[in-house]
């Protein structure tokens, strides 16, 4: 079973398992009493309260210029919800049933929503009602489950569609029992993915490729292989709608990053909105301060043995596109069907995390159990599973990260005048050391690295350049890591003496930003000159200049 097909039925287990409560002997007697119940309600001139129960198979199918969805109803809904009355042999007859089926289809239609990716809502129509299954001498009450009425609904498109959002709300607030509808997509008649369970209320979206539309798979193995592309493209997101975590243990912190479908997110917090559908910029900085409220309560964590305030580094409201939170993107209204919430929880530590203790106390019937993917370090991720009777997680290991001396940082002079080849050395070296310093934990650890390459005057105006210059604007400021520092080329000015040389130095910077899953790389070149004196028996910077600074390179690729 693969990890979304786990997950997928992690979520839909207990939910199936209530309807598995009325299968068997007990089943006939609550057929018998909800029927009672539905027509006696019918009878008195009361309004139908809601839909008991809905067990429904669909099939989208996104066109060009349509949708057409195939429908399939248990003959079970109809007897539930409509005044159809078995005989004294328990079978219904086939004229109520047919009336029933045709009256149907405006039930249908109402309860099954179809919004484009604006959030705008498709208008459709009942293209047919195929209820060739009915007999003629009628259906015997065990038969109601596994007979079924089908619907094929046709929604007008004006273009071809970017993004679908399918859900259904058959049950109603009031249903006895949950309504769930199997859906299953598909593009011009090829099959995107397998069935997905909706109960009243979720959502399903799906994006369309128009520029390459998908062809038939020839095997099992093709259909594999597109389904790894496709969640490569999607930075390992899956599921529009799907529950993300994300659990980070870093030499500074823990950090505990959530992607939430907004309507999920009302469970737990309702959203104050003016219009139900629609959460504008205005009404997200609001949320945002009560969404930061609610994550700062509950699910503690302890790092060392401690116990960590969260700091809540970022809460931001997404729109459909991946990019949007690959690139952190604009605040825009956003659609609340549609719409994910990106939840940044920073655990900090003075000292590098050897112990680490989790527990996730957040539940609801949208979100059963939390699927949490573990980054230690450098090391592969790892899966762990948060439910109610399990909601604790635990790490232990040692540091995998070994502070480096001041001393080891800096570069000793011989009390000759360098060469330019010894120049280049020099200064790359130095001009390498002011990088790494930023590797050390604490501002003042990197504040001592930095003494040992750096004169007193230049050390606090570099220190806030460089910091500057590790931040990604594309991740909201977020401070990137150094990968590698390259030289490039290097021209002496001047002449050089034995405690004193100017340089003007090119180099890159490599460095990297992990969220969601993902890493974002990033190479820049610089253009510097460099000042560089002798300071007891040391080579230290004593003045740096920016000349110029281009991008060389940046990407996006999941973290293995």
């Amino acid at each position: 079973m693969t990890g979304d097909n786990h997950e997928r039925h992690e979520m839909t287990r207990k939910n199936k398992q209530d309807f598995r409560v009325i299968s068997g002997l007990s089943w006939f007697l609550c057929v018998r009493a909800l029927t009672a119940l539905s027509c006696g309600i019918l009878a008195s001139g009361s309004p139908v309260l809601a839909h008991p129960i809905s067990l429904t198979d669909s099939v989208v199918d996104v066109q060009k210029d349509r949708v057409e969805i195939e429908l399939k109803v248990l003959i079970e809904d109809l007897v539930l919800y409509y005044p159809v009355s078995a005989d004294e042999n328990d079978v219904y007859p086939f004229a109520s049933l047919e009336e029933a089926a045709q009256s149907h289809r405006n039930f249908v239609l109402d309860g099954l929503i179809l919004l484009t990716e604006k959030g705008t809502e498709l208008e459709g129509y009942a293209a047919a009602v195929d209820a060739s299954r009915l007999s003629d001498n009628g259906i015997p009450l065990t038969e109601v489950k596994q007979i079924s009425v089908t619907y094929r609904l046709r929604y007008p498109t004006p273009r071809p569609l970017e993004f679908l959002t399918v859900s259904q709300k058959f049950g109603g607030e009031k249903a006895i029992l949950p309504a769930m509808m199997d859906c299953q997509i598909k593009q011009q008649g090829v099959v995107l993915d397998v069935p997905h369970p909706l109960l009243s209320g979720q959502t399903l979206t799906t994006k369309f490729d128009w520029t390459k539309p998908p062809t038939p798979p020839k095997n099992w193995r093709e259909l594999k292989q597109r389904r790894e592309e496709r969640l490569k493209h999607q930075l390992g997101i899956a599921s529009y709608s799907g529950l993300y975590s994300f659990f980070y243990i870093t030499p500074r912190e823990v950090r505990h990053e959530i992607l939430i479908p907004l309507l999920t997110l009302d469970e737990w917090t309702p959203i104050k909105r003016k219009n139900p559908a629609f959460l504008e910029v205005a009404e997200q900085d609001v949320a945002a301060e009560q969404v930061a409220r609610f994550f700062r309560q509950g699910n503690p964590v302890s790092i060392n043995g401690s116990n960590v305030a969260p700091t809540v580094a970022r809460v931001n409201f997404f729109g459909l596109d991946i990019r949007d939170f690959a690139m952190n993107a604009e605040p825009r209204r956003v659609s609340v069907p549609q719409a994910r919430v990106g939840v940044m929880l920073s655990y900090p530590s003075k000292v590098v995390p050897t112990t680490v203790s989790a527990k996730w106390e957040t539940f609801s019937k949208f979100a059963p159990f939390l699927k949490s993917v573990i980054y230690e370090f450098n090391k592969p991720a790892t899966e762990h599973f948060f439910r109610p009777d399990e909601a604790a997680f635990s790490w232990a290991g040692k540091s995998i990260e070994k502070q480096r001396t001041v001393q080891a940082n800096s570069v000793k002079s011989n009390g000759k005048v360098p060469t330019l080849g010894q120049s280049e050395q020099i200064s790359y070296s130095l001009i390498r050391n002011v990088y790494r310093a930023f590797d050390f934990h604490g501002e003042k650890e990197t504040y001592d690295a930095l003494n040992a390459v750096v004169d007193g005057p230049l050390l606090r105006s570099l220190y806030l350049q460089i910091r500057r210059s590790l931040l990604m604007a594309e991740q909201g400021g977020s401070r990137s890591r150094v990968l590698d520092v390259q030289r490039v080329s290097s021209t002496l000015v001047g002449k050089p003496s034995e405690s004193k040389f100017e340089i003007e130095l090119r180099w890159r910077l490599a460095s990297e930003v992990e969220h969601w899953g993902h890493i974002h790389t990033r190479e820049n070149e610089y253009v510097g000159r460099l000042s560089v004196k002798d300071d007891d028996g040391f080579w230290k910077l004593d003045k740096v200049r920016f000349l110029s600074q281009k991008r060389v390179r940046f990407e996006t690729q999941l973290r293995q």
